[in-house]
Protein backbone atom coordinates (compact mmCIF):
# COMPACT_ATOMS: atom_id res chain seq x y z
CA UNK A 1 0.00 0.00 0.00
CA UNK A 2 2.87 2.35 0.79
CA UNK A 3 4.07 2.03 -2.85
CA UNK A 4 0.85 2.71 -4.51
CA UNK A 5 1.16 6.56 -2.86
CA UNK A 6 4.66 6.79 -4.24
CA UNK A 7 4.38 8.52 -7.80
CA UNK A 8 5.96 6.82 -10.52
CA UNK A 9 9.22 8.82 -10.36
CA UNK A 10 9.34 8.36 -7.04
CA UNK A 11 9.33 4.14 -7.31
CA UNK A 12 11.98 4.88 -9.94
CA UNK A 13 14.23 7.02 -7.75
CA UNK A 14 13.57 3.99 -5.38
CA UNK A 15 15.05 1.33 -7.66
CA UNK A 16 18.13 3.20 -8.45
CA UNK A 17 18.74 3.77 -5.04
CA UNK A 18 18.63 0.96 -4.38
CA UNK A 19 21.38 0.10 -6.98
CA UNK A 20 23.69 2.24 -5.89
CA UNK A 21 26.33 0.19 -3.61
CA UNK A 22 26.22 1.87 0.29
CA UNK A 23 27.17 -1.08 1.77
CA UNK A 24 30.82 -3.01 1.56
CA UNK A 25 30.52 -6.69 0.93
CA UNK A 26 33.84 -7.90 0.58
CA UNK A 27 35.23 -8.92 4.36
CA UNK A 28 38.18 -11.40 3.89
CA UNK A 29 39.94 -12.53 7.32
CA UNK A 30 44.07 -13.62 6.34
CA UNK A 31 42.59 -16.88 7.87
CA UNK A 32 40.92 -17.73 4.77
CA UNK A 33 44.11 -17.56 2.73
CA UNK A 34 45.53 -21.00 1.29
CA UNK A 35 48.94 -22.31 3.13
CA UNK A 36 51.99 -21.56 0.98
CA UNK A 37 52.62 -24.51 -1.94
CA UNK A 38 55.82 -22.82 -2.91
CA UNK A 39 58.15 -25.17 -0.78
CA UNK A 40 56.40 -28.39 -2.46
CA UNK A 41 56.31 -27.59 -5.59
CA UNK A 42 57.71 -29.41 -8.41
CA UNK A 43 57.52 -29.79 -12.27
CA UNK A 44 54.22 -32.23 -12.12
CA UNK A 45 52.46 -30.26 -9.47
CA UNK A 46 52.84 -26.98 -11.36
CA UNK A 47 50.93 -28.91 -14.29
CA UNK A 48 48.86 -30.43 -12.26
CA UNK A 49 47.88 -27.01 -11.16
CA UNK A 50 47.56 -25.48 -14.59
CA UNK A 51 45.26 -28.43 -15.90
CA UNK A 52 43.17 -27.57 -12.31
CA UNK A 53 42.81 -23.99 -13.22
CA UNK A 54 41.79 -24.77 -17.32
CA UNK A 55 38.93 -26.62 -15.26
CA UNK A 56 37.61 -23.49 -13.53
CA UNK A 57 39.40 -23.96 -10.38
CA UNK A 58 41.59 -20.99 -9.69
CA UNK A 59 42.25 -21.07 -6.50
CA UNK A 60 45.15 -22.93 -6.24
CA UNK A 61 47.27 -21.21 -9.40
CA UNK A 62 46.27 -17.62 -7.63
CA UNK A 63 48.03 -19.02 -4.72
CA UNK A 64 51.15 -20.20 -6.52
CA UNK A 65 51.21 -16.80 -8.22
CA UNK A 66 50.97 -15.31 -4.87
CA UNK A 67 53.99 -17.32 -3.52
CA UNK A 68 56.40 -16.60 -6.53
CA UNK A 69 55.61 -12.39 -6.19
CA UNK A 70 56.38 -12.97 -2.02
CA UNK A 71 59.45 -15.33 -2.37
CA UNK A 72 61.25 -14.15 -5.97
CA UNK A 73 62.63 -10.88 -4.90
CA UNK A 74 63.70 -10.13 -8.49
CA UNK A 75 60.28 -10.52 -10.18
CA UNK A 76 58.59 -8.81 -6.86
CA UNK A 77 61.10 -5.26 -7.96
CA UNK A 78 60.44 -5.47 -11.85
CA UNK A 79 56.56 -5.76 -10.63
CA UNK A 80 56.80 -3.07 -8.59
CA UNK A 81 58.53 -0.93 -11.56
CA UNK A 82 55.92 -1.39 -13.61
CA UNK A 83 53.09 -0.74 -11.44
CA UNK A 84 54.94 2.36 -9.99
CA UNK A 85 55.69 3.79 -13.55
CA UNK A 86 52.13 4.91 -13.46
CA UNK A 87 50.77 5.68 -9.94
CA UNK A 88 53.78 7.19 -9.24
CA UNK A 89 53.07 9.96 -11.68
CA UNK A 90 50.30 12.46 -10.74
CA UNK A 91 47.07 12.26 -12.28
CA UNK A 92 45.78 15.25 -13.96
CA UNK A 93 41.36 14.55 -15.27
CA UNK A 94 41.11 16.22 -18.73
CA UNK A 95 37.54 17.67 -19.15
CA UNK A 96 35.68 16.51 -22.36
CA UNK A 97 35.27 20.06 -23.45
CA UNK A 98 37.12 23.00 -21.65
CA UNK A 99 34.62 25.31 -23.02
CA UNK A 100 31.79 23.69 -21.37
CA UNK A 101 30.68 24.47 -17.75
CA UNK A 102 28.95 21.08 -17.04
CA UNK A 103 32.19 19.19 -18.28
CA UNK A 104 34.66 21.74 -16.24
CA UNK A 105 32.61 20.98 -13.32
CA UNK A 106 32.26 17.26 -13.73
CA UNK A 107 35.90 17.25 -13.60
CA UNK A 108 36.50 18.87 -10.70
CA UNK A 109 34.33 16.73 -8.67
CA UNK A 110 35.53 13.78 -9.14
CA UNK A 111 39.32 15.29 -8.70
CA UNK A 112 37.73 16.26 -5.30
CA UNK A 113 36.40 12.34 -4.90
CA UNK A 114 39.57 11.01 -5.73
CA UNK A 115 41.69 13.44 -3.20
CA UNK A 116 39.22 12.77 -0.57
CA UNK A 117 39.44 8.67 -0.95
CA UNK A 118 42.02 7.38 1.24
CA UNK A 119 42.08 3.61 -0.12
CA UNK A 120 42.66 5.27 -3.79
CA UNK A 121 46.07 4.73 -4.15
CA UNK A 122 45.81 0.98 -3.07
CA UNK A 123 42.96 0.55 -5.13
CA UNK A 124 45.19 1.60 -8.17
CA UNK A 125 47.85 -1.19 -7.31
CA UNK A 126 45.33 -3.48 -7.13
CA UNK A 127 43.81 -2.88 -10.63
CA UNK A 128 47.56 -2.78 -11.77
CA UNK A 129 47.91 -6.10 -10.55
CA UNK A 130 46.39 -7.41 -13.98
CA UNK A 131 49.06 -6.10 -16.01
CA UNK A 132 50.49 -10.01 -14.79
CA UNK A 133 47.53 -11.70 -13.14
CA UNK A 134 44.32 -12.27 -15.64
CA UNK A 135 42.01 -10.04 -13.78
CA UNK A 136 41.61 -7.21 -10.76
CA UNK A 137 38.55 -6.67 -9.22
CA UNK A 138 37.86 -3.58 -6.63
CA UNK A 139 34.76 -3.09 -4.55
CA UNK A 140 33.00 0.56 -5.24
CA UNK A 141 31.30 1.64 -1.91
CA UNK A 142 29.54 5.24 -1.74
CA UNK A 143 27.95 7.15 0.97
CA UNK A 144 25.17 9.74 1.35
CA UNK A 145 26.90 13.21 0.59
CA UNK A 146 27.15 16.23 2.63
CA UNK A 147 27.95 18.57 -0.44
CA UNK A 148 26.13 20.62 -1.73
CA UNK A 149 25.07 19.24 -5.14
CA UNK A 150 26.04 15.94 -4.58
CA UNK A 151 23.66 12.76 -3.52
CA UNK A 152 26.36 10.33 -2.76
CA UNK A 153 30.06 10.85 -2.20
CA UNK A 154 32.88 7.65 -2.75
CA UNK A 155 33.05 6.42 0.57
CA UNK A 156 35.76 3.76 -0.12
CA UNK A 157 37.87 1.15 -3.05
CA UNK A 158 38.06 -1.97 -1.29
CA UNK A 159 40.35 -4.90 -3.18
CA UNK A 160 38.84 -8.03 -3.59
CA UNK A 161 41.29 -10.45 -3.02
CA UNK A 162 42.25 -13.11 -5.98
CA UNK A 163 41.35 -16.17 -3.24
CA UNK A 164 37.70 -15.34 -4.03
CA UNK A 165 37.77 -15.48 -7.67
CA UNK A 166 36.09 -18.83 -9.34
CA UNK A 167 35.42 -19.96 -12.68
CA UNK A 168 34.08 -23.66 -12.15
CA UNK A 169 31.07 -22.38 -13.14
CA UNK A 170 32.38 -21.66 -16.85
CA UNK A 171 32.60 -17.13 -16.19
CA UNK A 172 33.83 -15.50 -13.27
CA UNK A 173 32.03 -15.22 -9.69
CA UNK A 174 33.14 -13.77 -6.75
CA UNK A 175 33.42 -16.27 -3.50
CA UNK A 176 31.08 -15.14 -0.76
CA UNK A 177 32.22 -14.55 2.98
CA UNK A 178 31.04 -14.83 6.35
CA UNK A 179 30.13 -11.14 7.38
CA UNK A 180 31.61 -11.97 11.11
CA UNK A 181 34.88 -13.98 10.54
CA UNK A 182 35.39 -12.95 6.94
CA UNK A 183 36.04 -16.82 5.96
CA UNK A 184 35.35 -17.67 2.40
CA UNK A 185 31.89 -19.63 2.20
CA UNK A 186 30.61 -21.94 -0.63
CA UNK A 187 28.38 -19.19 -1.72
CA UNK A 188 29.26 -17.98 -5.56
CA UNK A 189 28.00 -14.25 -6.88
CA UNK A 190 28.19 -13.01 -10.24
CA UNK A 191 30.43 -9.80 -10.72
CA UNK A 192 28.02 -6.67 -10.79
CA UNK A 193 29.66 -3.83 -12.10
CA UNK A 194 27.18 -1.13 -10.28
CA UNK A 195 29.33 -2.72 -7.18
CA UNK A 196 32.82 -3.87 -8.53
CA UNK A 197 35.51 -2.29 -10.85
CA UNK A 198 36.70 -4.79 -12.99
CA UNK A 199 40.29 -4.53 -15.18
CA UNK A 200 41.90 -6.48 -17.17
CA UNK A 201 45.43 -4.69 -18.22
CA UNK A 202 46.77 -6.73 -20.37
CA UNK A 203 46.28 -7.58 -24.40
CA UNK A 204 45.94 -11.71 -23.74
CA UNK A 205 42.48 -12.50 -25.03
CA UNK A 206 42.62 -16.08 -23.65
CA UNK A 207 40.21 -16.62 -20.56
CA UNK A 208 41.11 -15.56 -17.24
CA UNK A 209 41.41 -19.13 -15.57
CA UNK A 210 44.43 -20.20 -18.13
CA UNK A 211 46.14 -17.51 -16.01
CA UNK A 212 47.17 -14.65 -17.59
CA UNK A 213 50.37 -13.28 -18.57
CA UNK A 214 51.77 -14.65 -15.20
CA UNK A 215 51.67 -18.26 -16.44
CA UNK A 216 54.83 -17.57 -18.87
CA UNK A 217 56.86 -16.64 -15.58
CA UNK A 218 55.94 -19.49 -13.52
CA UNK A 219 58.59 -21.91 -14.88
CA UNK A 220 61.35 -19.04 -14.54
CA UNK A 221 60.31 -18.86 -11.19
CA UNK A 222 60.86 -22.36 -10.24
CA UNK A 223 64.18 -23.03 -12.72
CA UNK A 224 65.24 -19.87 -11.21
CA UNK A 225 64.43 -21.65 -7.48
CA UNK A 226 65.75 -24.89 -8.20
CA UNK A 227 69.19 -23.13 -9.49
CA UNK A 228 69.50 -21.61 -6.26
CA UNK A 229 69.23 -24.95 -4.46
CA UNK A 230 71.56 -26.54 -6.44
CA UNK A 231 74.01 -23.84 -5.88
CA UNK A 232 73.46 -24.14 -2.53
CA UNK A 233 73.69 -28.15 -2.61
CA UNK A 234 76.63 -27.82 -4.36
CA UNK A 235 78.37 -25.17 -1.76
CA UNK A 236 77.01 -27.45 0.84
CA UNK A 237 78.99 -30.61 -0.37
CA UNK A 238 82.12 -29.25 -2.20
CA UNK A 239 82.24 -25.70 -0.98
CA UNK A 240 84.60 -25.96 2.39
CA UNK A 241 87.87 -27.41 2.17
CA UNK A 242 88.85 -30.69 2.29
CA UNK A 243 92.03 -33.02 3.30
CA UNK A 244 93.75 -35.46 1.48
CA UNK A 245 96.67 -37.94 2.95
CA UNK A 246 99.25 -39.64 1.54
CA UNK A 247 100.60 -43.24 2.93
CA UNK A 248 102.51 -46.28 1.73
CA UNK A 249 100.27 -48.45 -0.21
CA UNK A 250 101.78 -51.66 1.73
CA UNK A 251 101.89 -49.51 5.33
CA UNK A 252 98.48 -50.19 6.80
CA UNK A 253 99.62 -48.95 9.88
CA UNK A 254 100.23 -45.73 9.09
CA UNK A 255 96.83 -45.21 6.73
CA UNK A 256 95.27 -46.64 10.41
CA UNK A 257 96.62 -43.48 11.73
CA UNK A 258 95.95 -40.96 8.89
CA UNK A 259 92.13 -42.12 9.53
CA UNK A 260 91.93 -41.75 13.16
CA UNK A 261 93.69 -38.31 12.47
CA UNK A 262 91.15 -37.48 10.00
CA UNK A 263 88.13 -37.87 12.19
CA UNK A 264 89.93 -36.10 15.20
CA UNK A 265 90.20 -33.20 13.28
CA UNK A 266 86.65 -31.87 13.49
CA UNK A 267 87.04 -31.72 17.22
CA UNK A 268 90.23 -30.70 17.30
CA UNK A 269 90.75 -28.26 14.75
CA UNK A 270 93.61 -29.53 13.34
CA UNK A 271 96.07 -33.08 12.81
CA UNK A 272 98.77 -34.66 14.27
CA UNK A 273 100.95 -36.80 12.35
CA UNK A 274 104.21 -38.48 12.14
CA UNK A 275 106.86 -36.05 9.99
CA UNK A 276 106.65 -39.19 6.54
CA UNK A 277 102.86 -38.67 6.52
CA UNK A 278 101.76 -36.29 4.01
CA UNK A 279 98.26 -34.66 4.27
CA UNK A 280 97.13 -32.08 1.88
CA UNK A 281 94.26 -29.28 2.05
CA UNK A 282 91.90 -29.19 -1.40
CA UNK A 283 89.84 -26.31 -2.12
CA UNK A 284 86.69 -27.12 -4.64
CA UNK A 285 86.69 -24.68 -7.63
CA UNK A 286 83.90 -23.13 -6.15
CA UNK A 287 84.38 -19.70 -8.59
CA UNK A 288 84.24 -21.59 -11.62
CA UNK A 289 81.98 -24.10 -10.69
CA UNK A 290 79.42 -20.85 -10.26
CA UNK A 291 79.88 -19.09 -13.36
CA UNK A 292 77.56 -21.92 -14.78
CA UNK A 293 74.83 -21.54 -12.24
CA UNK A 294 75.65 -18.05 -12.26
CA UNK A 295 74.52 -17.90 -15.84
CA UNK A 296 71.85 -19.58 -15.59
CA UNK A 297 70.21 -17.89 -12.77
CA UNK A 298 71.14 -14.63 -15.29
CA UNK A 299 69.04 -16.27 -18.42
CA UNK A 300 65.92 -16.85 -15.96
CA UNK A 301 65.87 -13.28 -14.50
CA UNK A 302 66.16 -11.42 -17.51
CA UNK A 303 63.47 -13.95 -19.05
CA UNK A 304 61.35 -12.56 -16.32
CA UNK A 305 62.38 -8.95 -16.93
CA UNK A 306 61.35 -8.80 -20.38
CA UNK A 307 57.95 -9.86 -20.10
CA UNK A 308 57.26 -7.71 -17.16
CA UNK A 309 59.06 -4.19 -18.16
CA UNK A 310 60.22 -4.82 -21.50
CA UNK A 311 63.81 -4.54 -21.26
CA UNK A 312 66.48 -5.88 -19.14
CA UNK A 313 68.93 -2.68 -18.55
CA UNK A 314 67.29 -1.00 -15.50
CA UNK A 315 67.88 -4.27 -13.94
CA UNK A 316 71.44 -4.63 -14.12
CA UNK A 317 74.55 -3.09 -16.11
CA UNK A 318 74.96 -5.13 -19.43
CA UNK A 319 78.29 -4.22 -21.63
CA UNK A 320 76.42 -2.33 -24.70
CA UNK A 321 79.51 -1.80 -27.11
CA UNK A 322 79.90 0.48 -29.63
CA UNK A 323 76.56 1.03 -30.20
CA UNK A 324 74.95 0.75 -26.94
CA UNK A 325 73.68 4.38 -26.29
CA UNK A 326 71.18 3.33 -29.19
CA UNK A 327 70.06 -0.37 -27.77
CA UNK A 328 69.64 1.71 -24.44
CA UNK A 329 67.47 4.16 -26.45
CA UNK A 330 65.35 1.60 -27.80
CA UNK A 331 65.05 -0.02 -24.30
CA UNK A 332 63.60 3.14 -22.91
CA UNK A 333 61.27 3.48 -25.76
CA UNK A 334 59.95 -0.02 -24.85
CA UNK A 335 59.27 0.63 -21.39
CA UNK A 336 57.77 4.17 -22.31
CA UNK A 337 55.00 2.21 -24.48
CA UNK A 338 54.47 -0.47 -21.96
CA UNK A 339 54.04 2.71 -19.54
CA UNK A 340 51.66 4.86 -21.70
CA UNK A 341 49.60 1.32 -22.34
CA UNK A 342 49.22 0.79 -18.67
CA UNK A 343 47.61 4.39 -17.83
CA UNK A 344 45.33 4.06 -20.71
CA UNK A 345 44.24 0.69 -19.66
CA UNK A 346 43.24 1.76 -16.17
CA UNK A 347 42.50 5.13 -17.50
CA UNK A 348 39.93 3.56 -19.55
CA UNK A 349 38.58 1.09 -16.77
CA UNK A 350 38.09 3.82 -14.15
CA UNK A 351 36.42 6.45 -16.44
CA UNK A 352 33.83 3.56 -17.65
CA UNK A 353 33.42 1.68 -14.67
CA UNK A 354 33.46 4.76 -11.39
CA UNK A 355 33.59 7.92 -13.33
CA UNK A 356 30.58 7.61 -15.11
CA UNK A 357 29.00 5.99 -13.11
CA UNK A 358 29.37 8.56 -9.78
CA UNK A 359 28.26 11.16 -12.65
CA UNK A 360 24.76 9.60 -13.41
CA UNK A 361 24.09 8.72 -9.05
CA UNK A 362 24.94 12.07 -8.82
CA UNK A 363 22.88 13.54 -11.60
CA UNK A 364 25.19 15.84 -13.12
CA UNK A 365 25.18 16.71 -16.74
CA UNK A 366 29.03 16.78 -17.59
CA UNK A 367 30.64 14.11 -19.52
CA UNK A 368 33.23 11.71 -18.17
CA UNK A 369 36.39 13.50 -17.64
CA UNK A 370 39.45 11.47 -19.32
CA UNK A 371 42.10 10.51 -16.76
CA UNK A 372 46.19 11.72 -17.25
CA UNK A 373 48.57 9.98 -15.58
CA UNK A 374 52.66 11.71 -16.10
CA UNK A 375 54.02 12.03 -19.36
CA UNK A 376 56.35 10.95 -21.84
CA UNK A 377 60.30 10.75 -21.45
CA UNK A 378 62.26 13.74 -20.97
CA UNK A 379 63.68 12.71 -24.68
CA UNK A 380 60.36 12.46 -26.26
CA UNK A 381 59.16 15.71 -24.49
CA UNK A 382 62.11 17.22 -25.66
CA UNK A 383 61.07 16.56 -29.47
CA UNK A 384 57.28 17.39 -28.76
CA UNK A 385 58.39 20.73 -27.67
CA UNK A 386 61.12 21.47 -31.13
CA UNK A 387 58.27 20.54 -33.09
CA UNK A 388 55.63 22.73 -31.67
CA UNK A 389 58.23 26.00 -31.62
CA UNK A 390 59.45 25.05 -35.23
CA UNK A 391 55.95 25.15 -36.49
CA UNK A 392 55.29 28.50 -35.09
CA UNK A 393 58.10 29.95 -36.48
CA UNK A 394 56.74 28.95 -39.93
CA UNK A 395 53.46 30.08 -39.13
CA UNK A 396 51.53 27.01 -38.21
CA UNK A 397 49.63 25.95 -35.23
CA UNK A 398 48.01 22.31 -34.24
CA UNK A 399 44.48 22.01 -34.75
CA UNK A 400 41.96 22.20 -31.77
CA UNK A 401 41.91 18.21 -32.26
CA UNK A 402 45.53 18.12 -31.52
CA UNK A 403 45.32 19.97 -28.21
CA UNK A 404 44.07 16.52 -26.68
CA UNK A 405 46.82 14.48 -27.84
CA UNK A 406 49.63 17.08 -26.56
CA UNK A 407 48.21 16.87 -23.20
CA UNK A 408 48.20 13.31 -23.07
CA UNK A 409 52.25 12.95 -24.27
CA UNK A 410 52.99 15.81 -21.84
CA UNK A 411 50.77 14.65 -19.10
CA UNK A 412 48.74 17.49 -17.80
CA UNK A 413 46.02 19.68 -19.35
CA UNK A 414 47.27 22.13 -22.36
CA UNK A 415 45.45 25.01 -23.91
CA UNK A 416 45.66 27.82 -26.27
CA UNK A 417 47.12 31.08 -25.26
CA UNK A 418 44.96 33.66 -24.03
CA UNK A 419 45.46 36.59 -26.65
CA UNK A 420 43.36 39.31 -27.47
CA UNK A 421 41.70 39.99 -24.17
CA UNK A 422 40.69 36.42 -23.46
CA UNK A 423 40.44 34.97 -26.99
CA UNK A 424 42.39 32.34 -28.28
CA UNK A 425 44.33 33.71 -31.46
CA UNK A 426 46.68 30.84 -31.89
CA UNK A 427 48.26 33.90 -34.21
CA UNK A 428 52.09 33.96 -34.67
CA UNK A 429 54.83 36.15 -32.69
CA UNK A 430 54.96 38.52 -35.94
CA UNK A 431 51.60 39.11 -36.08
CA UNK A 432 51.42 39.61 -32.45
CA UNK A 433 53.99 42.50 -32.59
CA UNK A 434 52.32 44.04 -35.97
CA UNK A 435 49.41 44.04 -33.31
CA UNK A 436 51.41 45.58 -30.60
CA UNK A 437 52.98 48.12 -32.54
CA UNK A 438 49.84 49.94 -33.82
CA UNK A 439 48.68 50.40 -30.29
CA UNK A 440 48.77 54.48 -30.17
CA UNK A 441 50.63 53.83 -26.80
CA UNK A 442 53.01 52.04 -28.08
CA UNK A 443 53.77 54.08 -31.30
CA UNK A 444 55.91 57.12 -31.76
CA UNK A 445 53.52 59.13 -34.13
CA UNK A 446 49.96 57.57 -33.57
CA UNK A 447 48.20 55.51 -35.98
CA UNK A 448 45.15 56.78 -37.75
CA UNK A 449 42.89 53.33 -37.93
CA UNK A 450 39.55 52.78 -37.84
CA UNK A 451 37.54 52.23 -35.20
CA UNK A 452 37.46 48.37 -35.30
CA UNK A 453 41.20 48.41 -35.10
CA UNK A 454 41.28 50.56 -32.41
CA UNK A 455 39.74 48.20 -30.24
CA UNK A 456 41.75 45.48 -30.91
CA UNK A 457 44.20 47.42 -30.21
CA UNK A 458 42.85 48.45 -26.94
CA UNK A 459 42.11 44.62 -25.55
CA UNK A 460 44.79 43.38 -27.00
CA UNK A 461 47.63 45.55 -25.49
CA UNK A 462 47.68 44.44 -22.19
CA UNK A 463 48.03 40.50 -23.17
CA UNK A 464 50.70 41.39 -25.70
CA UNK A 465 53.22 43.44 -23.46
CA UNK A 466 53.79 40.34 -21.73
CA UNK A 467 55.89 39.18 -25.03
CA UNK A 468 58.22 41.57 -24.70
CA UNK A 469 59.38 41.11 -20.15
CA UNK A 470 62.56 39.59 -19.92
CA UNK A 471 65.09 39.33 -22.82
CA UNK A 472 62.55 40.84 -25.44
CA UNK A 473 62.04 43.89 -23.70
CA UNK A 474 63.95 45.92 -25.96
CA UNK A 475 62.84 44.78 -28.99
CA UNK A 476 59.82 46.67 -29.52
CA UNK A 477 62.45 50.03 -28.63
CA UNK A 478 64.67 48.74 -31.55
CA UNK A 479 62.17 48.10 -34.11
CA UNK A 480 60.97 52.06 -33.84
CA UNK A 481 64.17 53.21 -33.82
CA UNK A 482 65.72 51.30 -37.06
CA UNK A 483 65.53 53.22 -40.27
CA UNK A 484 65.49 50.37 -42.22
CA UNK A 485 64.77 46.53 -43.00
CA UNK A 486 68.92 46.46 -43.00
CA UNK A 487 69.52 48.66 -39.94
CA UNK A 488 66.72 46.81 -37.62
CA UNK A 489 68.84 43.65 -38.49
CA UNK A 490 72.22 45.48 -37.64
CA UNK A 491 70.93 46.67 -34.67
CA UNK A 492 69.64 43.50 -33.49
CA UNK A 493 72.77 41.21 -33.70
CA UNK A 494 74.71 44.09 -31.98
CA UNK A 495 72.28 44.25 -29.29
CA UNK A 496 72.03 40.29 -28.88
CA UNK A 497 75.67 39.29 -30.08
CA UNK A 498 76.18 37.13 -27.14
CA UNK A 499 72.91 34.76 -28.91
CA UNK A 500 73.41 32.04 -31.44
CA UNK A 501 72.14 32.18 -35.06
CA UNK A 502 69.64 29.48 -34.54
CA UNK A 503 68.42 31.21 -31.29
CA UNK A 504 68.43 34.70 -32.88
CA UNK A 505 67.12 34.38 -36.27
CA UNK A 506 63.56 33.84 -35.66
CA UNK A 507 63.59 37.29 -33.57
CA UNK A 508 65.18 38.87 -36.27
CA UNK A 509 62.19 37.52 -38.67
CA UNK A 510 59.09 38.53 -36.86
CA UNK A 511 61.06 41.90 -35.86
CA UNK A 512 61.20 42.42 -39.41
CA UNK A 513 57.30 41.18 -40.03
CA UNK A 514 56.12 43.41 -37.59
CA UNK A 515 58.61 46.70 -38.88
CA UNK A 516 57.00 45.91 -42.37
CA UNK A 517 53.37 45.78 -40.52
CA UNK A 518 54.21 48.75 -38.93
CA UNK A 519 54.97 50.39 -41.83
CA UNK A 520 52.06 49.87 -43.82
CA UNK A 521 49.59 50.86 -41.20
CA UNK A 522 51.54 54.14 -40.75
CA UNK A 523 51.14 54.92 -44.49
Amino acid sequence: MANQKLTLGQRIAAVFTGMIPTKQVTRYSFRGELPSIAQALDVDYVHSILRSAEAGNVMDLFALYRDIILDDSHLQTEFSKRKLAVIGDPLNLEPADKQNADDIFAKKVILDEIESCPSWLIACSHLLDSVLWPVAIVEKVFKPSTKPGLRYELAELVPVPERLLDYTSGHLQIRGTDPETGIPTGELNDVDLNRYIVHRGHLLTVPDNWGGPMRSLVFWWLLSSMDRDWWARFLDRYGSPFLVGKYDQDDDASRTVLERAFQFAVKLGGLVVSKQTEVDVKQAAASNSADAYEKFLTICQREKSKLIVGQTSSAEMQASGLDGGRGHKNQEQVRQDIRQFDALMLGVTLRTQLFDQFLRINGLRGRTPRPLWGAVSYDNAKILGEVLSNLRQAGLEPTDDAILVVAERLGFGVQRTALLGGTNSGLPLSAELSLLLADPSFSRRGLLVDGANQEICRRGSAALAQAFRGHLAPVRRIILESKSPEDLEQRLKLFYADWTPKRLGPVIQDALSAQAANAVQNS
